[in-house]
């Protein structure tokens, strides 16, 4: 096929007047167009398949194949019918001219031709055309550019998934557990955390900085300065490994609390279960612990500073709290209770929250974890997903 690779529009000319081939070719010409032509509608597709034309200029009334069998030969091939048509008619009548935008022709010329008319339709058509396929181009492009970035992304995912992996896994802990985590976009800033040291059951909730690529950054550090902690450095209390970690966050970051510094770190929450003696020991930075016992929520508030540099930094509380054998124990982030939905788009917040952990803390954990997800999708309609979001269920 030939291509017109020079930058020129090429323009075909259809009509089986040969004189009217000669006045629109020199009408063109002198205008800086290349043209080709065709006295028939046969040799018109001939020239069709083997050269990219920019605009094509078809005569209606010729013998054998009219122009509007030839526009609607051309219109029906996925290749070729983007080509912009113009008509040449001697015919003004309403229907006629809608037949043929009806077929997909952009315009119509009247016979016999107005020069300067001529030349404005055509350096229209050029135009638009010229437009048009840039922005299919700068498409293209896109679209290409986003499927590497997505499969950079997934790539990301697996990375992270391989991370967090050996430290996701409570079946082993507990009796009864589940884990929802609907990431905001493919990766996470979100992430959950399982260990167990000796007779103690450790379980983590944290919410990164950001979400995406930015938050699983984030979450990727958190993990491997938490197993240090914890798995090296030997500390098991919630409250001493939030305040090592929130060291570790600092001195990786570089913060100094300087208005110039990366503000990024962390919220979360953390417990330590005592097998031996049931007792539950939980600290958090902003995040709260929910407890149901005897149809009631049992409310732990974590500290109002994160797991970063803040201006009154104290060490995180300690909170103790006897176990009975059927309490349900909820960590979370704050991505539920953020979410835009309902009827009146309003944020989901804690207190329905609440309400809805109540209503089911009796069912399985597993039945309890779809029904979340189902209430979350449900609430959320078509509204965009605001952050991540981590809900962790476990009967002790």
């Amino acid at each position: 096929m030939e291509n017109n690779t020079i930058g020129i529009p090429l323009i075909l000319i259809v009509d089986d007047n040969p004189k009217n081939l000669q006045i629109l070719g020199n009408y063109l010409r002198k205008e800086g167009f290349k043209v080709e032509f065709a006295l028939d509608g046969k040799s018109a597709l001939d020239w069709i398949k083997r050269s990219e034309f920019d605009l094509i200029l078809l005569d209606i009334m010729m013998p054998g194949m009219d122009g509007f069998e030839v526009c609607k030969i051309i219109k029906s091939d996925p290749d070729k019918q983007k080509i912009p048509i113009i008509f040449l008619t001697a015919k003004v009548d309403s229907e006629s001219i809608i037949n043929g935008f009806d077929l997909g022709a952009v315009d119509y010329v009247v016979k016999p031709f107005n020069q300067k008319e001529l030349i404005a339709r055509v350096r229209t058509q050029i135009e638009i055309k010229k437009n048009r396929d840039e922005i299919a181009r700068n498409l293209s492009e896109i679209k290409h550019k986003s499927k590497l970035i997505t499969y950079s992304i997934k790539y990301a995912q697996t990375i992270q998934t391989a991370v967090l992996k050996a430290f996701q896994n409570g079946y082993d802990f507990f009796p009864e557990q589940f884990c929802l985590l609907l990431p905001k976009d493919i990766v996470s800033g979100d992430f959950f955390w399982f260990h167990k040291i000796n007779n103690k059951l450790l379980t983590g909730v944290f919410d990164c900085t950001g979400h995406g690529i930015p938050g699983a950054f984030m979450s990727i550090l958190g993990v491997t300065l938490l197993n240090e902690t914890v798995i090296r450095e030997k500390i098991t209390e919630p409250h001493l490994i939030l305040n090592r970690l929130r060291e570790k966050i600092i001195e990786a970051l570089g913060q100094k609390g300087v208005s110039t510094e990366v503000k990024d770190g962390m919220d979360g929450s953390i417990i330590s279960f005592d097998k031996t003696s049931k007792n539950l020991f939980y600290s958090g930075a902003y995040n709260p612990l929910y407890i149901i016992r005897d149809n009631n929520i049992i409310e732990l508030k974590g500290d109002k500073m994160p797991l970063s540099y803040h201006p009154n930094m104290v060490s995180f509380s300690n909170h103790e709290i006897k176990t009975k054998p059927e309490d349900i124990i909820y960590l979370f982030t704050d991505g539920y209770m953020d979410q835009f939905g309902g009827q009146k788009v309003k944020k989901f917040r804690s207190a329905q929250f609440k309400e809805v952990l109540l209503r089911n803390h009796k069912k399985p954990l597993a039945e309890q974890k779809q029904l979340l997800l189902d209430g979350y999708l449900n609430w959320k309609g078509n509204e965009e997903q605001v952050d991540d979001i981590t809900v962790v269920g476990l009967k002790l």
